[in-house]
């Protein structure tokens, strides 16, 4: 069987052939993870377990970027996106004092005496979930290896609980920084007062820990409150900052999605809602870059489509921003003579499959 083939019926949703299960194990990925205690949550994409004593990873995973969390007893999720690569096996520790993936690297030898050794430890070995790879493919489209390189944490790890420190001890632990500013954990003759950073609450200034946060594109604070404001050039500048390429533009859009809903950091939810306000705000970019938007609200569609049904309700519609937000795109194309007949048409079947389903009303100015 062809790999495009397998493609094929995998992002289709079909049954897999019979013939389709050898040429993954053969040609598809592996996941060794080792030390993950009994009864911990482990997941990939849009489906996770409780692991039993026997567990030591996955196989038959399809090339691509996928991401992988775990979570021990009731602790937030940690996780990570990687792009597995035909064959690839990636091991992973956890270190169990931590409650974290381990740090320490693996070498090159013990990747292979594990790859050596799979066929043993294949009842150990949970396969893929190819029933959920249609739902993923929809919420990860145009991520690619380098959205992981541009967007991941330094340290390679997403945390739904991510480390803050005061902006104080992010200057005293860097030496170069802390040069011009002088904090310092005592007082004494060379520090007579302690610097201190606060807001306007007089409450401390916390930051996530250097290396842990997210790197999202720098969004400009948006305010869509009504029609006929246009940040098209905001837009253009962000896709240049981006190599020219929309791609990778609705692939952050993809990447912060993910990040909130399965990997539940709420700056992923934060970054999500501000690239929406930007896209939807944009009415001379919609016939100058159609495929652009054509496929945002495709994007927009499967991610509204695959969301737990309380998503909205607890998140999502609390402050009716999508409703506010999407009402300024739909009227923005209806009233652009120049905007293509594809998208048009796009925009008024997902209109309408907003209306229908979660009876949101659009008709307001």
């Amino acid at each position: 069987m062809e790999a495009f083939n397998l493609l094929h019926f995998l992002k289709s949703g079909d049954e897999l052939p019979r013939e389709a299960i050898g040429f993954l194990y053969e040609y598809g990925a592996f996941l060794i993870l080792r030390d993950l205690p009994r009864g911990s949550e482990f997941g990939i994409d849009y489906k996770s377990w409780q692991t039993d004593e026997k567990f030591l990873g996955l196989k038959m995973i399809p090339p691509g970027p996928h991401f992988v969390y775990c979570s021990i007893k009731t602790a937030p999720r940690i996780g990570f996106f990687h792009a597995f690569k035909s064959k690839e096996v990636l091991v992973k520790k956890w270190d169990k004092e931590k409650e974290d993936f381990s740090d320490a690297p693996v070498t090159d030898e013990e990747i292979e005496r594990f790859r050596a050794n799979l066929k043993n430890m294949d009842n150990m070995l949970g396969p893929y979930p190819f029933e959920n790879y249609r739902s993923w493919y929809a919420l990860a489209e145009f991520i690619d290896e380098g959205t992981l390189t541009r967007l991941q944490p330094l340290k390679g790890k997403i945390s739904a609980q991510a480390e803050l420190v005061s902006m104080e001890t992010q200057f005293m632990e860097n030496a170069e920084l802390n040069a011009s500013v002088g904090c310092s954990n005592s007082v004494d003759r060379e520090h007579p007062t302690r610097t201190r950073f606060v807001d306007q609450q007089g409450l401390p200034i916390m930051k996530i820990r250097e290396g842990y946060e997210i790197r999202f594109s720098s969004i400009p604070q948006l305010k869509a409150d009504r029609i006929g404001i246009d940040y098209s050039d905001r837009l253009e500048e962000l896709i240049q900052k981006m190599g020219g390429n929309w791609h990778s533009l609705l692939a952050e859009l993809q990447f912060a999605f993910v990040a909130f809903l399965i990997g539940q950091v709420f700056e992923g939810f934060e970054q999500w809602k501000r690239l929406i306000h930007l896209l939807c705000c944009c009415p001379r970019e919609l016939h100058l870059r159609s495929p652009l938007f054509v496929s945002f609200i495709r994007v927009i569609f499967f991610q509204l489509k695959e969301c737990p049904s309380d998503f909205f309700v607890d998140i999502v519609s609390r402050d009716n921003f999508l409703t506010t937000t999407l009402s300024m795109l739909f009227a923005n194309i209806k009233d652009n003579d120049d905007a293509s007949d594809e998208l048009k048409k796009k925009s008024l079947q997902f209109k309408a499959y907003l209306t229908k389903t979660f009876r949101w009303d659009f008709n307001f100015e």
